[in-house]
């Protein structure tokens, strides 16, 4: 009876009735406003770096972004805006290779996560701090820690369409 049971557990990957963490998730409501006008979605020469339908604003492709001093839980930080065009979410996710060394600061609280979901608003949301709607871009404050410089792939899977991979100075250039 107990090696049938270990032979389950080890099917199931893990202890029966054992189910993965929820996905963080930041919505709509949680969203940064640009004050007097609706967020614009970034040109290609404008210090951000790109996958489909989401910028990240402040991050030059060859360029390292300035990391801030080393925090008492051993790691560099680094703010980075998150614009996402009006549509389908997408969730951010740090290749396993990389989890413990790459930390997403997207969602509320926490110490950082491997993966996030960011929801846009629809572009006929109403805005709180002017008078009109949020518009087609919605934006979303956060950033990345890291244990080390370098630079580092963050790959970006658009609900229901194609994922993208795309690297992140952080501290180094990436080439």
């Amino acid at each position: 009876m107990l090696l049938v049971l270990l032979a389950l557990v080890t099917l199931a990957g893990g202890p029966v009735g054992a189910t993965a963490a929820p996905v963080p998730v930041r919505t709509c409501e949680q969203r940064i406003e640009a004050g007097d006008a609706p967020l614009r979605f970034p040109g290609p020469r404008s210090g951000s770096v790109f996958a489909g339908p989401l910028a990240l604003s402040g991050l030059f492709p060859r360029t390292p972004a300035g990391l801030g001093p080393r925090h008492e839980n051993g790691r560099f930080s680094v703010k980075v805006g998150a614009l996402l065009r009006a549509g389908n979410p997408v969730v951010l996710s740090v290749p396993r290779r990389y989890r413990g060394r790459l930390f997403l600061h997207y969602a509320r609280g926490g110490k950082g996560e491997p993966v996030v979901r960011i929801e846009p608003c629809p572009p006929s949301t109403p805005a709180f701090s002017y008078e009109g709607v949020v518009g087609s871009v919605t934006g979303f404050s956060g950033g990345f820690e890291v244990t080390r410089p370098g630079c580092y792939p963050l790959d970006v899977r658009v609900a229901g369409g194609r994922s993208y991979r795309t690297r992140l100075p952080l501290g180094r250039p990436c080439r």
